[in-house]
């Protein structure tokens, strides 16, 4: 990224990068063309090469950056107040509700979808999934507090499990078009946290 961005340059490196998602995301990466996501981001080609000097690549690697956060963005307030089963419940159907809408796309289908499987590219996605874990063990971690599960529970494993059958569920519902997989997984894992 271009260094010591003014606030203007920031909103348009910003605009470039969420307009470009939602290309990738219509048409896939090999039909966005930076002729494309140039018109929708309203910029001009030497804005588009200024922000992003190394082309198409570095583009992309900005959009999976984009949309690992939206990931979590998304969930929001939920995963911030994971203290009371009501709560898990809000949460699982934010999150159903999030990977069943057109247009957006969850961790692992980043690299199928901006079509790079790179060290740069796994980091993302590392960082991501980590973020992720640790928000639902801290809500795990809250329920130990208020004696609601069982204070031996290893907090992080239990995420990393949630997590799992989450994402597992997503590929499961795009694979075969029935999302009711997705609901049923992130309510029985919810369910499995009770008990």
């Amino acid at each position: 990224m271009p260094r010591e961005l003014t606030a203007k340059g920031l909103a348009t490196r910003s605009r470039i990068v969420e307009r470009a998602s939602v290309v990738v995301c219509e048409r896939g990466v090999a039909n966005a063309s930076l002729e494309s996501i140039r018109e929708a981001a309203g910029v001009s080609s030497s804005q588009l090469f200024h922000y992003f000097p190394e082309g198409k690549r570095a583009l992309m690697l900005a959009v999976a950056r984009y949309a690992a956060d939206a990931v979590i963005a998304d969930q929001e307030p939920y995963l911030s107040r994971l203290t009371t089963w009501r709560a898990w419940d809000e949460w699982a159907d934010a999150v159903f509700e999030r990977f069943t809408q057109r247009g957006r796309t969850d961790l692992s289908a980043l690299p199928r979808l901006l079509e790079q499987d790179s060290p740069e590219m796994r980091e993302i996605l590392a960082v991501a999934y980590s973020r992720w874990e640790e928000r639902l063990a801290q809500g795990v971690r809250a329920l130990q507090a208020a004696g609601k599960v069982r204070a031996d529970l290893d907090a992080l494993a239990t995420a990393t499990t949630m997590l799992a059958c989450v994402q597992g569920a997503v590929l499961m519902s795009q694979a075969t078009g029935d999302t009711g997989r997705l609901r049923t997984a992130l309510h029985t894992a919810i369910d499995q946290l009770r008990h």
